[in-house]
């Protein structure tokens, strides 16, 4: 489980991203522990696609190579919480 609340609605949001960005996944089987690749499916094609998607959502530049090295749900969200300046409801 997330450690704080931040992390939590990290984790919540990112959930919402893989499930609209990653077929045949759905928010309920994405769980902190998930690998990308082997329990959510996410090929080449598909990282590239999240990782656009999560650059969108959050206004952030993941770097090819670092998105590579993201192999879990929870490498995302920690990566994650580093590199976003506020939660979206912080202030302006």
């Amino acid at each position: 489980m997330p450690t704080t609340a931040d992390d939590r609605q990290m984790f919540d949001e990112l959930r919402e991203v893989l499930a609209a960005t990653v077929e045949d996944v759905s928010p309920e089987e994405v769980g902190l522990d998930a690998d990308l690749r082997d329990d959510l499916g996410v090929d080449s094609l598909a990282l590239l696609e999240l990782v656009a998607a999560i650059e969108e959502r959050w206004q952030v530049k993941i770097p090819v190579e670092e998105a590579a090295r993201l192999a879990t749900v929870s490498d995302v969200v920690h990566h994650l919480c580093g590199v976003v300046a506020a939660p979206a409801g912080g202030t302006a």
